[in-house]
């Protein structure tokens, strides 16, 4: 299925990384949760390595941008996805969306947006 990233990157824009999440299921109702799953990992990688996000340090994760390259961030962030979770509704991955460091989104202007 194809995503209009860039709707998904608009409709996302300055919310809690749940609020991304969702916009994917959003624009793409009919998507399946295993291959929302995937292209939320992938926009995260490319949105990290084009520098249009970033997220907080996980020793500091509600402040300082983390200083890592793009596959340690991502890596950090699937090794911890709840495995048993099969559904956007599930307890186990709002707990998720709120133990992972917040997402940072840089502004057109340059600007850091904290969620």
């Amino acid at each position: 299925m194809k995503v209009d990233v860039e709707k998904v990157y608009k409709d996302a824009l300055g919310l809690w990384v749940s609020g991304l999440f969702s916009a994917i299921s959003g624009n793409n109702p009919q998507l399946p949760f295993c291959e929302q799953k995937d292209i939320f990992f992938s926009l995260l990688r490319t949105w990290l390595a084009e520098g249009r996000i970033l997220f907080c340090d996980p020793c500091d994760p509600l402040g300082a941008p983390w200083k890592a390259d793009v596959d340690e961030i991502v890596d950090y962030l699937q090794a911890r996805w709840p495995v048993s979770v099969d559904s956007e509704y599930d307890p186990d991955l709002n707990v998720y969306f709120y133990e992972i460091p917040a997402i940072l989104w840089v502004g057109p202007s340059g600007e850091i947006i904290g969620s």
